[in-house]
């Protein structure tokens, strides 16, 4: 009697187990890259498009989950030509999103002063502004605001949304593009869940395809490039970056509340979906 209890109990038990990562395996689904830094480097964990740290950029523990990005940049823009701490990402074709369809997000801390004018979380392209010079951007602008958007010909679609987080704190940020809007959503203590913040540019801002790609040039972490349009003048992140995930689709509004609610990727084979997949999730 004990033993065939244990045996339906074992039953009941896996059943449940795979239902819950049937439903988070959906995450996997167009997962690019992942950027966790757990292992100490800038390695893509489920894809090739590794980064390099520059200028002294590095992990640190203290993420929020597991190790991070720390990158210490005290002065902006810092002095010295491309001086700052950063994370390089060669560009390649999966990260050239002309389609404009795609998703990426990630968790900052931001230390105290730290949010500047137009300082990089993830930005790929040759000016984070002023003219339609980039394919992502997603920086600070303050203490308190961010700036968000993607390029087209002739077109800077670009977007603020204020007042959403605080320094000195973790708070999640998740931009997500259909083909036809862009969509930005902040979780921290300052909006008490998962938003979508108003803009006074409209979040969701429509956006036209394709957008401008910038083959040349990287993906960046941490730096915003040519602040007013100055070359030279660089805006850095002060403070830590972490659990940064790109996708060739649009992720849903609960895709997104549950990486802000804490589910993060360790591992995925990405390449052949077949061996490894959500039991490779952790939470925090």
């Amino acid at each position: 009697m004990n033993t065939r209890l244990t045996v339906i109990l074992s039953i009941i038990l896996i059943c449940l187990a795979s239902v819950s990562f049937a439903g988070l395996s959906k995450l996997e689904d167009g997962l690019i890259s992942a950027w966790t830094f757990d292992d100490g480097s800038a390695n893509d964990s489920v894809g090739s498009n590794h980064g390099k740290f520059k200028n002294g950029a590095k992990t640190a523990g203290g993420g929020k989950a597991g190790k991070a990005l720390m990158l210490d940049n005290p002065t902006n823009p810092a002095k010295g030509k491309n001086t700052g701490q950063y994370v390089e990402i060669p560009s390649s074709a999966s990260l050239e999103q002309a389609d404009g369809i795609f998703s990426i997000s990630f968790w900052a801390n931001i230390k105290e002063g730290g949010g500047r004018n137009h300082s990089g979380i993830f930005f790929k392209g040759n000016k984070i502004g002023w003219g339609p010079e980039f394919m992502v951007r997603i920086a600070t602008t303050s203490a308190v605001n961010l700036t968000w958007g993607s390029c087209w010909k002739g077109a800077e679609g670009w977007f603020a949304t204020d007042n959403v987080y605080k320094e000195e704190e973790w708070f999640h940020g998740c931009y997500v593009v259909d083909g036809k809007t862009a969509t930005a959503y902040v979780t921290s203590s300052v909006t008490k869940g998962t938003v979508v913040p108003a803009s006074g540019q409209k979040n969701p801002r429509p956006i036209e395809t394709p957008l401008n790609t910038f083959p040349d040039k990287p993906v960046e972490i941490g730096v915003g490039r040519q602040q007013g349009g100055v070359e030279g003048q660089d805006f850095w992140i002060d403070g830590m970056v972490d659990e940064i995930y790109m996708w060739n689709r649009a992720l849903t509004v609960s895709e997104v509340k549950s990486l802000a609610a804490g589910k993060t990727i360790t591992a995925v084979d990405a390449k052949g979906k077949t061996t490894t997949t959500w039991a490779n999730i952790k939470s925090f």
